[in-house]
């Protein structure tokens, strides 16, 4: 009889332990599980990562009077403004400007355009009037093309030479100077692009050798072997220290993407991770050649052109681009684009004469959301769940540890945060942008009293939970 109660009790204590189990596969199932490694901080982050983009033509007088912009650049850190701009650099003569974006060179022969009025574009004496504002460091661009093309080198090199004296003349203080835009499209070859680069930047630098001298590529498409072909501009350039890689999520010209709302939802992270693959790939190509103090930066990045999206849509996209430029050792990154092109991926909504600023894009939040991490050390952060994914900052000062996560997913997500010792902890803010709702839900202050670390991650979210020291 003891022998029949002890096969029955033993009967029940395995089905007790088999219910336990199959609940606890439930709470697992039903949370994502994430942890930040705080013993091992990986690097700085750089302050160079929520920079702007300038074009010279459509940056008028009256545009740049209003308070909003000023506030919002400082609110998001803005650390760099790219001036005069992309395509515009190749054309543009800064002593000598027509007011006429892209294509229109003043220098070539048969140019018989009329000037734009001053007070419609921006000039340089202006443009770092501007960025004393906002307490943004100027970033000029010199103009490769031209010289090339209508056969005016030596005019060219003089116009830079004059372009920098007239900024150390007026104690501009400009530490970076982009060398041309996007050779690759303009007749450049690599290797003579490399040679540009070092024929103005000697130029540029005898005149104030602590500058910094940038030069741009791209990473894909992979079947023009450009990474590669950014790796020789290093080996073949003296003088560049930074070179900046110009990709658009959802552009056909570069690395291979999505182009659609539902094509973003099922990368984890943007572009299935390649980005940082390619980032870590050229940090090891600059050791292997022996050019470790070569930094990298993204400073046209940005969104092409995305089928079914709205500018909320839009929003999440440079989120989740953000997220990648922060947790890999990027330099500099400047977003394309904050006055020019698609009214839906732009962080200004300006009138039809882009003269008079409607309202701040939701994009604008995103930025203003990851100011708060520039300057401080990354932290790993690992999740249980692909939908949810990003990083930490640390202010080795305060002790505060803001985690950044994106919520990829149509659902709410709990989540359990480890990593974080709770008797350290004196309050919690969480703070999140939805799609469905468009806006920052502001620093909601979380009870320490209960379980802190167990949150729940809205829809389609961007999450900043910050842990405030004791």
């Amino acid at each position: 009889m003891k022998d029949v109660k002890s096969i029955l009790i033993w009967f029940i204590a395995c089905i007790q332990a088999a219910y336990s189990t199959n609940a606890q596969t439930e709470q697992i199932k039903d949370r994502t599980y994430v942890n930040i490694d705080k013993q091992h901080p990986l690097h700085q982050i750089s302050k160079y990562l929520t920079g702007s983009h300038f074009v010279y033509a459509v940056e008028s007088d009256k545009l740049y009077e209003d308070e909003r912009i000023i506030q919002w650049m400082k609110d998001s850190k803005v650390g760099t403004i790219r001036y005069p701009g992309g395509t515009v650099v190749m054309a543009y003569h800064w002593d000598a400007l027509n007011g006429i974006p892209f294509k229109t060179d003043s220098w070539d022969p048969e140019y018989e355009e009329k000037n734009k009025p001053a007070e419609d574009f921006m000039d340089v004496d202006e443009y770092i009037d501007f960025c004393r504002k906002t307490g943004t460091e100027p970033m000029l661009g010199i103009n490769i093309l031209s010289g090339k093309k209508y056969d005016r080198e030596e005019e060219a090199m003089e116009e830079a030479r004059r372009l920098i004296l007239h900024c150390k003349k007026n104690n501009y203080g400009v530490k970076f100077w982009y060398i041309g835009n996007e050779g690759y499209a303009k007749g450049f070859s690599a290797l003579e692009y490399a040679a540009y680069i070092d024929k103005y930047g000697a130029i540029l630098k005898s005149v104030d050798p602590e500058i910094m001298i940038i030069g741009d590529w791209k990473f894909g498409p992979i079947w023009k072997d450009r990474f590669n072909q950014c790796i020789r501009i290093v080996k073949h350039s003296r003088h560049i220290d930074v070179l900046e890689i110009h990709e658009k999520w959802g552009n056909p010209w570069g690395l291979a993407s999505g182009h659609s709302l539902k094509e973003w939802q099922n990368e984890f992270p943007l572009y299935d991770g390649k980005l940082g693959d390619y980032i870590q790939r050229f940090h090891d190509a600059m050791a292997r050649i022996g050019r470790e103090d070569v930094k990298i930066g993204f400073n046209e990045w940005g969104l092409g052109s995305v089928k079914n999206t709205n500018k909320y849509h839009n929003a999440l996209f440079a989120a989740d681009y953000l997220i990648s430029l922060f947790r890999n050792d990027v330099y500099m990154a400047n977003y394309w684009n904050l006055n020019m092109g698609d009214a839906q991926t732009r962080i200004l909504e300006t009138g039809s004469d882009r003269q008079t600023l409607i309202r701040l894009n939701p994009i604008a939040q995103i930025f203003e959301m990851f100011a708060h991490a520039q300057g401080k050390m990354l932290l790993r952060v690992e999740c249980t769940h692909k939908k949810v994914y990003g990083f930490a900052s640390l202010d080795t000062a305060t002790g505060n540890t803001d985690l950044y996560l994106l919520n990829k997913s149509a659902e709410e997500t709990n989540i359990e945060i480890t990593g974080i010792d709770r008797k350290s902890i004196k309050e919690v803010w969480h703070e999140s942008f939805t799609e469905p709702s468009g806006k920052v839900n502001k620093e909601v202050k979380v009870s320490t009293k209960g379980k802190f670390q167990a949150q729940t991650l809205g829809p389609w979210s961007l999450n900043r939970i910050t842990f405030v020291s004791k």
